[in-house]
């Protein structure tokens, strides 16, 4: 691993040790790395005040400055309060840079013990999606699937889909989307399994309301792949070392909703200071 110091910059303040998380930084006329110890989170290179640290081949330049560049509560407000699921698309495909922009942002979404252990599956092109669509449902057709069914909670809306795509062209499932996400994550990452998806798809979700993508949360399809339909992980190339977590439908909204809704706080119980202590 690069770990480089510029000692022109660098003014031994010691910040970068201080904060680093796994206390793999100590300092001397500089800081020093043990790289066993580096979970290699970048702190350090965010933390520097004087732009003095590179690490992994990222460089202070090449960073983003963060100082009166992130968005003012009220901004952040309405973002969170008026994202909508959406189920009504365009027919048209998500312009490729604007995609790629998107999940080089997304990228940035934390993960437990910064694992970034994720596999993304994404289907970016209308025809494979469409190829998608029409596979899934002459699958879910078949008596042998539909004999899996008999335990499953969705049965009635599994059993009942295929026969209004074949009649009507109504897609009850995927809702006529032009891509989708899925997120599987490793094996290995234990108890985290399932959070880091979902941190992922939240991330991405917010900043494809900024780009004017609209979303919706596919539980379904995660349901098709986990309980009725797993034979589908490894043609969808999905990593043997991967579980699917959850899948999220995308593409350019054919609806506006001009105002939020409205809903009330949860409950919550505040603890005393002193809680536990007699």
């Amino acid at each position: 691993m690069i770990f480089a110091v510029d000692t022109n910059r660098c003014t031994s303040c010691g910040l970068c040790a201080r904060n680093c998380p796994q206390q793999a930084l100590h300092m001397e006329q500089v800081p020093i790395i043990d790289e066993r110890r580096c979970m290699r989170c970048q702190h350090c290179l965010a933390i520097c005040p004087t732009g003095a640290i590179s690490i992994m081949g990222h460089t202070p330049e090449n960073c983003l400055p963060l100082k009166g560049h992130f968005p003012d509560p009220k901004s952040m407000e309405t973002l969170i309060r008026g994202r909508r699921s959406i189920r009504r698309f365009i027919r048209k495909n998500v312009a490729p840079d604007e995609l790629n922009y998107l999940l080089s942002v997304a990228a940035h979404a934390p993960t437990a013990s910064n694992r970034r252990g994720l596999h993304l599956t994404i289907l970016d092109d209308m025809n494979s999606m469409n190829a998608f669509r029409e596979e899934l449902y002459r699958r879910l057709s078949l008596p042998e699937i539909q004999t899996r069914l008999e335990s499953n909670p969705r049965k009635e809306l599994f059993a009942t889909a295929p026969i209004l795509w074949k009649e009507h062209g109504t897609d009850r499932l995927l809702h006529n989307a032009p891509h989708c996400i899925i997120v599987s994550n490793h094996r290995e990452s234990g108890y985290n399994l399932p959070v880091d998806p979902v941190i992922f798809l939240t991330t991405f979700e917010l900043m494809a309301q900024t780009c004017g993508i609209g979303t919706l949360w596919c539980g379904i399809l995660y349901s098709c792949l986990e309980f009725v339909l797993p034979e589908l992980r490894d043609e969808l190339g999905i990593p043997k070392t991967h579980v699917p977590q959850y899948a999220m439908l995308f593409g350019y909204p054919d609806i506006t909703y001009p105002r939020s809704v409205q809903h009330d706080p949860y409950p919550r119980l505040s603890l005393h200071p002193n809680w536990g202590i007699n």
